[in-house]
């Protein structure tokens, strides 16, 4: 046995060296602590005031508990490591950490197919456009023709919606083929998928933590995934309700594998409804594109043949979308703003740097990370957003001021969505964005202009 505590390392350690250094751990936030054998290892790291995550391995894959434990829970599986006590694994909810290209999958990732066809797409237009001589361009269908342009334009959307599609598709049918077996939950409480480490920018993302058990020709297996694909948000709250702690379940399991199983083998009611509205805001774009390109263009023409007309419809158009997203963001604040408000407590706070290259230019910004927690309906939630729906970035000051401001452990009152409570934020913005109306008033103008209707 062997025990490592921020790189000092122990021997054959005693109940006494483990128990000295949680109660000595100080405030340091890349504090970590690792028990291991031959066979596995127990460890966790600092989190936040008094909490720590916790893993450990089987000798086989790791596993991550679905929530962080306290220092009096640490010491007690740590002791229990130390004598050969297993039964502590059965006492908290612990999720598997998958392959890659399972993990990638179950946060509803697209595979690496379906990015290819996207970037081939974007890439067969450069090729048309910039290529490919123009006499063998001529000789393609509908070259030169407006609905050809039309369709070399949405061509891209059309492919990432398809492939959308046809991803879900692949997923139901092969789990269409899978057994299945009775099953019990056995834990089922509110997770937090976080950014992968050593990367924190990102939101944290409510999961359901459900684990259940089942038996395959007598051997007992674990699993965590409630669906083929991700669930989170309200769609996390619906599932607990769903399947609560003690619930008899149907397990459908791989025959090849079953410890790749789920308990629903649907496509997952956040993929189904996105990519329904994928495809109708595809197909209205593309028909508006057709008939401005066709009809529109030429009944404008004829009416005012002044005109200038592919300018004073792009220009219409495009302020007409600025004006749409200026008055659903004014209805937003106005329902954000009466949303109730919880009280919760900051996980952690820090400034994160953001590097991005322009122009053979490297720009560094900074943004705040700060993550809190809150409990509404009994389910204890996490959320990185401070200002709802912003991105706060910017100098080192602007990050650090308001890192300060919610420095790790403090208490804070949380404005949250009563529709979906994880959509929730430190502040509400009550500013207007005047912006997007001074952009739609000036394509107006611009399209105005372009009538001629005062020339």
């Amino acid at each position: 046995m062997e025990l490592d505590v921020c790189d000092r390392i122990t021997a054959d350690p005693t109940r006494e060296d483990v128990t000295r250094a949680i109660d000595q751990r100080g405030d340091d936030p890349d504090w970590f602590i690792n028990l291991s054998d031959d066979d596995g290892y127990v460890e966790a790291e600092l989190e936040g005031k008094g909490r720590f995550r916790l893993a450990y391995h089987s000798g086989k894959a790791r596993f991550d508990a679905a929530e962080t434990v306290d220092a009096a829970t640490l010491k007690r599986i740590l002791l229990a490591y130390l004598g050969g006590d297993k039964s502590w694994r059965g006492k908290l909810a612990w999720q598997r950490q998958a392959s890659p290209a399972k993990a990638a999958e179950a946060r509803g990732e697209p595979p690496t197919w379906a990015v290819a066809a996207v970037v081939a797409s974007l890439a067969l237009i450069f090729v048309i456009a910039e290529v490919l001589p123009e006499s063998w361009v001529e000789r393609l269908p509908f070259a030169g023709t407006t609905m050809g342009n039309i369709a070399l334009i949405a061509l891209p959307m059309v492919v990432m919606v398809a492939a959308m599609i046809i991803n879900a598709v692949l997923k139901v049918r092969r789990a269409s083929n899978w057994s299945q077996a009775p099953g019990r939950v056995i834990r089922s409480q509110m997770g937090v998928r976080r950014p992968p480490e050593g990367n924190e920018i990102g939101t944290a993302v409510n999961v359901p933590a459900v684990t259940y058990s089942f038996s395959v020709g007598g051997v007992t297996y674990q699993g965590t995934r409630v669906s083929l694909g991700d669930i989170s948000g309200k769609f996390a709250l619906e599932a607990l309700a769903k399947y609560p702690a003690g619930a008899n379940v149907t397990v459908y399991y791989d025959p090849a594998d079953p410890s790749d199983c789920v308990l629903e083998r649907e496509a997952p009611k956040g993929a189904v409804k996105g990519c329904s509205l994928a495809l109708l805001v595809v197909m209205i774009l593309v028909w508006g594109l057709y008939w401005v390109g066709t009809q529109g263009a030429e009944v404008l023409k004829v009416r005012m043949p002044d005109a200038d007309v592919p300018v004073m419809l792009f220009a219409g158009l495009f302020g007409a979308a600025a004006l749409l997203f200026f008055v659903g963001h004014r209805r937003y604040l106005a329902r954000a703003n009466a949303w109730p408000v919880t009280a919760g407590e900051v996980v952690s706070s820090a400034v994160e740097q953001r590097r991005s290259t322009e122009n053979g230019k490297t720009r560094t910004t900074y943004l705040p990370v700060v993550e809190f927690a809150y409990t509404v309906d009994g389910n204890r939630l996490h959320s990185r957003q401070v200002k709802l729906g912003l991105e706060v970035s910017g100098s080192e000051s602007l990050a650090q001021g308001i890192a300060d401001r919610y420095p790790a452990g403090a208490p804070v009152e949380v404005h949250y969505d009563p529709q979906d409570p994880s959509n929730a934020a430190l502040e509400n913005p009550t500013e207007t964005n005047w912006l997007l109306l001074g952009i739609a008033l000036a394509c107006f103008a611009i399209a105005l202009y372009a009538s001629r209707v005062f020339h």
